[in-house]
């Protein structure tokens, strides 16, 4: 009768077995090899999707583009009008959102 390691494992917890050095080479050969395999197989479908990096532009490209203020550009931060991005020390703004602000130009604020 056959049985795999795992229920002869449970069924017999102290159970000493003697496998010899090839044999073992060659399990754990085909151990990785199956998981390779799986790995190859699945990678694909759980790899996220890459996404476009974003353009972020400066401080002094905004305030151009707008019309507006340093200070303006601050206090629209804390209002949650326009959300900066650090980067590192910098701090940028996304493309996307002042192009938004540009054509909905006159909106309330």
């Amino acid at each position: 009768m056959k049985q795999d390691l795992i229920s002869l494992s449970e069924q017999y917890p102290g159970l000493t077995i003697t496998v010899k050095l090839d044999d073992l080479l060659k399990a754990g050969r085909t151990i990785c090899g199956e998981i390779f395999d799986y790995l190859a197989d699945h990678r694909e479908e759980s790899a996220p999707a890459a996404q476009p990096e974003e353009a972020l532009l400066t401080q002094w490209e905004v305030m151009e583009k707008l019309g507006v203020s340093r200070s303006t550009l601050w206090r629209w931060s804390q209002i949650g009008y326009l959300t900066p991005v650090k980067v590192g020390v910098s701090v940028r703004y996304k493309a996307d959102e002042v192009d938004a602000l540009v054509t909905n130009k006159g909106g309330a604020l």
